[in-house]
């Protein structure tokens, strides 16, 4: 099985420890699934790294985890997450700088190991749309799906979901309990289209969409929260590793949620010394 992630791989800064770790939706993504599918299984990157310091470190940690990569590499700055905490362990997001990836594009190469995967892990934000765009445009025969995060900021909201409901089967959100309005169109939505759409809800646990029924799945608990920062990723990670091999909702809700807890209890979304 080949297992393709699209989009973000850069350096998360965490200003209150004064520390850079590689980071990224899509690189947190890839070092789970590569921990979490079997070794025989391929799992790679397609992103676009800048020519700087940060883009050195992105590119340590790839090779580090073992990771199959399509990289770009266009001139200026790799992208760039601002982070501090607050004392609870919740991340405190501060700014995005996306450097390159606001002109990165798929080209022909890119298009071609899209085209060969079996799962593909794409992701949307509001500073890549039309990165995204092009990554909606490549075809490939296996299981499709879409990290939409909390929507926010992206065009037309909700909208989007449904612009491209036709180029993916399985779409990830990171909502709040308190979005009950939204979890509710989004589960409309999902029933149209005969989709299934995950929801996490930080301790609130996690829900899915698109059955007969709305399944709900309780966050695991841990003595304490170090980081939150790319708990929903491996939530992912795990969710989709359980899912290719049984295709059971809600056991694939159980090990996406025991997956995130781990996560939690470190900083970043995977181990990592400098």
């Amino acid at each position: 099985m080949r297992v393709t992630a699209v989009g973000d791989c850069g350096v998360d800064r965490y200003l209150d420890l004064g520390r850079d770790r590689p980071g990224g939706i899509t690189l947190n993504f890839a070092a789970n699934a590569r921990r979490l599918f079997p070794a025989t299984d391929t799992v790679g990157v397609v992103t676009a790294l800048g020519t700087d310091r940060e883009a050195g470190l992105v590119r340590e940690a790839i090779a580090r985890l073992g990771l199959d990569a399509c990289l770009a590499e266009l001139e200026g700055a790799t992208s760039i997450q601002y982070i501090d905490h607050h004392p609870s362990g919740e991340k405190i997001f501060v700014r995005y700088e996306q450097g390159v990836l606001g002109r990165y594009r798929l080209g022909a190469s890119e298009r071609e190991v899209v085209a060969r995967s079996d799962v593909l892990m794409a992701v949307v934000y509001s500073q890549i749309e039309r990165f995204f765009d092009s990554v909606m445009d490549a075809p490939s025969p296996g299981l499709r799906a879409v990290d939409f995060g909390d929507l926010a900021g992206v065009t037309g909201g909700v909208g989007i979901v449904e612009r491209y409901h036709h180029a993916f089967h399985l779409g990830f959100f990171g909502l709040t309990a308190a979005g009950k309005a939204l979890i509710d169109d989004l589960e409309r939505l999902a029933r149209r289209h005969r989709q299934l759409f995950v929801v996490t809800l930080g301790a609130a646990g996690s829900l899915a969409l698109g059955g007969e029924r709305r399944l709900a799945c309780p966050a695991v608990t841990v003595a304490r929260v170090v980081d939150t920062t790319g708990a929903g990723d491996t939530f992912a990670a795990g969710f989709l590793r359980e899912y290719c091999a049984s295709r059971d909702v809600a056991r694939s809700l159980a090990r996406a949620a025991e997956e995130a807890a781990l996560a939690v209890q470190r900083v970043g979304a995977f181990p990592w010394e400098d």
